[in-house]
């Protein structure tokens, strides 16, 4: 059947979301790259792929098998990245997101991350990666606060004296704990504790990444991040149950 002869007959059925947007498929792969890259660049045909395979994203196929992708398709993406990136959601959760979309519902979403400085409120940067001035200028830390969280062992430069830019969150966190009377020297076995939690995480995926598929290492990524979400959860339950024994 071909692309157009499809494409009539899903016009009679209803828009999927958005649907105040073109469901032409008229894009390649590589086009769609190219269009969302700069607000994700760490994005890879393969991850595209994968969250097709996870039917996140449903591009036509024309007769010759390639995939062709709507201003639709290149929405959903978007949505699928921006809640992984903003909000951390794992793909289950995203998948029922853009089902209560489809239906006409609407979803509870957290805006694009942004950060407050003393020089008002700032969009965070696109890069995987910022520099020691702009973790000040996005957080409000001195030099000497960012170094000394990096002697703690709380932050960690690349070989650069780059930081990761979820380092923004990081630092935002250690400075309100601090406000708040608890000492960052104190926090180093937090830090201590998701390095142990990660290990025991990539362990679990070692056999899915191991097959060193590109489908297989996206599926890994999508894993550890779920499992991560699910470890986060529990500790925060644990904590709780802590905190209410001292009041027993």
């Amino acid at each position: 059947m071909s692309t157009a002869k499809k494409l009539r007959e899903e016009q009679s059925e209803p828009l999927s979301w958005p649907r105040d947007v073109s469901h032409e498929p008229r894009l390649s792969i590589g086009q769609v790259t190219e269009q969302v890259k700069a607000e994700f660049p760490a994005l890879t045909l393969s991850k595209i792929r994968y969250l097709e395979s996870e039917g996140l994203i449903t591009p036509q196929r024309t007769d010759s098998g390639y995939r062709k992708y709507s201003a639709a398709d290149v929405e959903r993406l978007r949505f699928v990245l921006s809640e992984q990136r903003d909000s951390y959601r794992p793909l289950r959760v995203i998948r029922e997101q853009l089902a209560a979309l489809d239906a006409g519902h609407e979803v509870d979403r957290i805006p694009t991350a942004r950060v407050v400085s003393d020089h008002g409120v700032s969009k965070l940067p696109a890069t995987e990666h910022v520099s020691v001035r702009q973790l000040c200028d996005l957080t409000g830390a001195s030099k000497a606060e960012i170094e000394e969280f990096t002697s703690l062992g709380l932050l960690s430069p690349d070989l650069s004296g780059y930081f990761r830019a979820k380092s923004i969150n990081v630092v935002k966190l250690i400075l309100t704990l601090r406000s708040e009377g608890i000492n960052p020297r104190n926090l180093r076995s937090i830090r201590q504790a998701a390095d142990r939690h990660a290990d025991i995480i990539d362990n679990t995926v070692e056999p899915i990444r191991s097959r060193a598929r590109s489908a297989d290492i996206e599926r890994a990524r999508a894993k550890s991040a779920e499992l991560a979400e699910l470890a986060a959860d529990l500790h925060r339950e644990f904590l709780r149950i802590s905190i209410d024994k001292l009041s027993d």
